[in-house]
């Protein structure tokens, strides 16, 4: 019999997507028609023990052949075009079908069960205006030396008589959710105070922890409309008040910043002027995608997919190769759960 093998196949999820409204406290969602993200995979590329993993094959013609075909995982078949682990690992999944009398083998993909490991909500609210703020950026750039399991958010506000160009519509509203007086102020997983002189073991003892959810991010960037699809699992099921939470980030922005550490030989910043010329701001808080505290999640079963997507207009004064998506989870109380960030056009799954 004759035989060939596909270098590629597609997998279109049809989703239906909603935006929130971020410019009025009221945070109404809106609805949008159904959009599409493709993806080059036939199987998720990571999921959780004991979930039940779908393998589909969409053909060069568009065509779905998966009830055609009789998946390998590791190179001995499965009876259905799923699988699932009691243990975690590192498999890889081939699928074989006959199309007009040839047989055809697709291409292997690799994919992952894991334990969910949590990722820490750092959040910063600050301004260019205020010369004690260098100080939590100097300890954001130690605490990201030392983990990659953190979530980093950097709300800036204008006050009467200091503008800030990165300021934040929205940042009344938070502030007044999480208590927030003074600048600069630190938070951790949204409702804990990082206190002075923020230590780095504060995040990097919770940071990287088992947990029971996981979150994976898509996006596609075409001209400035931006898709996001977020993908949440729990290995035990939601509870009641969960929101998602997602936010558009700006890296690399240079601008003026008061120092108030100029003359402090133990900061970073010494020496550098009482005000730091084109100082690097990252992390940079740019819109709210979901409403400003989190759409809420429906009732998910345990190890049952939920998926949603959005749409916004990037505006056209970002960076668009400086742009970055985190999502969180979050808890009746807005404690977050856990949490997850991407690049624009990055295929993120669950870790």
């Amino acid at each position: 019999m004759n035989t060939k093998t596909i270098p590629k196949l597609i997998l279109f999820l049809g989703l239906v997507l909603s935006v929130a409204c971020s410019k009025t406290e009221e945070n109404l969602p809106l609805t949008i028609p159904t959009a599409q993200i493709s993806v080059d995979k036939i199987v998720r590329k990571a999921s959780l023990i004991n979930q039940n993993i779908p393998f589909t094959i969409i053909n060069e013609q568009g065509v779905d052949v998966t009830a055609l075909a009789t998946f390998y995982v590791n190179g001995e078949p499965v009876d259905e075009a799923s699988f699932s682990s009691a243990t975690i690992g590192e498999f890889e999944v081939y699928g074989v079908y006959i199309e007009d009398g040839v047989e055809v083998t697709t291409n292997t993909e690799s994919f992952s069960v894991i334990i969910p490991k949590q990722k820490i909500v750092v959040e910063d609210y600050t301004g260019t205006w205020c010369g004690f703020c260098p100080r939590v950026s100097a300890a954001l750039y130690s605490l990201k030396d030392e983990t990659d399991d953190i979530a980093v958010v950097a709300i800036h506000e204008t006050t009467n008589n200091f503008p800030d160009p990165m300021h934040f519509d929205e940042i009344q509203f938070l502030k007044d959710a999480f208590d927030v007086e003074g600048f600069p102020a630190a938070k951790i997983n949204r409702t804990t105070n990082w206190q002075i002189p923020h230590v780095n073991s504060d995040v990097t003892s919770i940071a990287g922890l088992d947990t029971n959810l996981a979150i994976a991010l898509n996006s596609v960037l075409d001209a400035n409309e931006l898709t996001v699809q977020v993908n949440v699992v729990y290995e035990e099921g939601s509870e009641p008040g969960d929101k998602l939470v997602v936010y558009l980030l700006e890296d690399g922005i240079l601008s003026d910043q008061v120092n108030y550490y100029n003359a402090d030989t133990t900061s970073p910043y010494f020496g550098m002027g009482d005000v730091i010329p084109d100082f690097e701001h990252n992390d940079v808080l740019r819109e709210s995608i979901t409403n400003i505290l989190g759409n809420t999640i429906p009732s998910t079963a345990a190890l049952n997919e939920y998926i949603t997507s959005f749409t916004i207009n990037v505006s056209a004064d970002y960076v668009q190769q400086n742009l970055r998506v985190v999502a969180m989870v979050v808890g009746s109380d807005n404690v977050a759960k856990n949490a997850q960030f991407a690049d624009l056009d990055e295929d993120k799954a669950y870790e």
